[in-house]
């Protein structure tokens, strides 16, 4: 058995299906690298990658069944008394197996990155990582089922979409019954900032992955059919334990990741543990604004980003490269400019809105920008930001109007 399964998994689709998946995996990873600082969001981003990563394997399974059909493997094994679906079961292990290795060789490149400038979890990321192995395995043996029972060329070419349509399928099940848990969990599988898959809800979204591989597998081999219910009922009351669970017991805050993390010079800014990595570039643009703003009554003297220990506080996702730099840090100091001037309560009208970009182009120093779109002559200062702050309190369109003239 372990020369056939050699065999099998050097010679047959296993191995190009690894190098699929590592290039591919490798390209969404680079092009969208949010990731990057954090074990959490890596093994969140890989696992939402099943999006497209599982019809890539369920393709594979359907060209190697096919390619089993083709070749008459299963008459020739009704000569000899060797079980017809040993065979069938070392192709989907090998498949499973390359899918596996292609994830593995994928976050390890990412892991290189992730490692200098990785930031505190709770380890639990490690069971949402080992949900992909099962996940896979349940895409190969949709592909090999399909490819077995429907005799057909041609089916390889379809079930790339077949393969999406049922994945996605439990969406139907979110609009008509409004199982939020069901699709947020098993199909999107994207968490909050901070946030993290429980361990309960990956173990059972790794028992759910197995029993619906267990189906397809004996619904391609199993003599008499009937077998195929038990799986099948497994499958359905997984998927009831999910739709009656609370989503906030699926996705919980990561205790370790949300401690709060500061500047210790300077004013203070504050974000939480998993994005500290960004902190002292945000220290860098950010700190000589709140000293500009020092002492203007009304105006913020902290920046203090959503943590355990402030909840209440924005949430934002800032932009990174693979190396954990911001992105693109001109509109990030914009945006925190921006934060600053608007943290009192927002007020609606033209008026509020031209005043809110006059101030915040006077934070980031661009007294031209300032001047030109206060359109008065006046140049903004100390004053002039005094009155915009006590205008927003209580939103006083009077006094916002009298700031623009």
């Amino acid at each position: 058995m372990n020369n056939v399964f050699r065999n099998e998994f050097y010679r047959g689709t296993a191995g190009p299906l690894a190098t699929a998946m590592l290039v591919s995996l490798v390209a969404v990873l680079f092009l969208q690298p949010w990731w990057a600082g954090s074990w959490n969001d890596l093994a969140v981003v890989l696992r939402t990658d099943l999006i497209f990563t599982w019809p890539l394997v369920a393709t594979a399974g359907a060209w190697a069944a096919g390619r089993e059909n083709r070749r008459g493997t299963e008459e020739l094994l009704a000569t000899v008394p060797r079980p017809s679906w040993q065979p069938f079961l070392v192709s989907w292990a090998a498949l499973t197996l390359g899918a596996v290795l292609g994830i593995a060789t994928a976050w390890g490149i990412a892991a290189l990155f992730v490692l200098p400038i990785a930031t505190g979890s709770s380890g639990d990321w490690i069971a949402v990582l080992l949900v992909c192995i099962p996940a896979h395995g349940s895409g190969a043996a949709f592909g090999m089922a399909l490819g077995r029972l429907v005799r057909w060329r041609l089916i390889v070419l379809l079930t790339p979409a077949l393969a999406l349509l049922a994945y996605l399928a439990v969406s139907w099940a979110n609009f008509v019954f409004g199982y939020d848990s069901l699709f947020t969990i098993l199909a999107y599988a994207q968490v909050p900032d901070g946030a993290m898959h429980s361990l309960s809800s990956s173990a059972l979204q790794a028992m759910w992955f197995a029993a619906i591989a267990a189906t397809f597998l004996a619904l391609a081999v199993s003599r008499p059919r009937w077998l195929v219910l038990v799986p099948m009922a497994l499958v359905a009351a997984l998927t009831l334990l999910f739709a009656s669970t609370p989503l906030k017991q699926h996705i919980v805050a990561d205790p370790v990741a949300m401690r709060e993390v500061c500047t210790t010079r300077g004013p203070k800014i504050c974000v939480a543990r998993h994005e500290e990595h960004v902190l002292d570039q945000l220290a860098e643009f950010g700190q000589p604004m709140l000293e500009k703003l020092g002492g203007i009554p009304g105006a913020p003297e902290e920046v203090r980003f959503r943590s355990a220990t402030h909840p209440d506080g924005p949430s934002y996702l800032h932009n990174t490269t693979v190396t954990g730099r911001l992105a693109d840090p001109v509109r990030e100091r914009d945006w925190l400019a921006g934060m600053l001037v608007g943290t009192v309560p927002t007020c609606d009208g033209e008026s509020f809105y031209r005043a809110f970009r006059v101030a915040r182009a006077w934070l980031v120093d661009d007294e031209e920008g300032a001047t030109r779109l206060l359109g008065n002559g006046r140049v903004p200062d100390r004053e002039w930001m005094t009155a915009y702050y006590a205008a927003r309190v209580d939103c006083d369109i009077d006094a916002a109007l009298a700031l623009l003239n």
